[in-house]
């Protein structure tokens, strides 16, 4: 059976969930190395914040889709 797009991205948060999981504080106080280009002021915890919001912002918009998709069939 083909996973559904909620299994992989159910799949995809246990994969980031666990790359968080591995980060020291070290790691979390280096500087990020994007989306800043190494600007001393944003670190790798910076990042993570913004990462995470740009998914939540892709999975809102992923389901937001689905239901219009979702009502076009009917």
């Amino acid at each position: 059976m083909k996973p559904t797009a909620v299994d992989r991205l159910r799949g995809l948060r246990v994969e980031w969930i666990a790359v968080l999981d591995r980060l020291t504080d070290a790691d979390l106080d280096a500087i990020a190395p994007f989306p800043w280009r190494g600007d001393p002021e944003m670190t790798v915890a910076h990042m993570v914040g913004w990462v995470n919001s740009e998914l939540m912002k892709n999975a809102a918009e992923i389901g937001r889709l689905r239901l219009l998709r979702t009502a076009s069939a009917r």
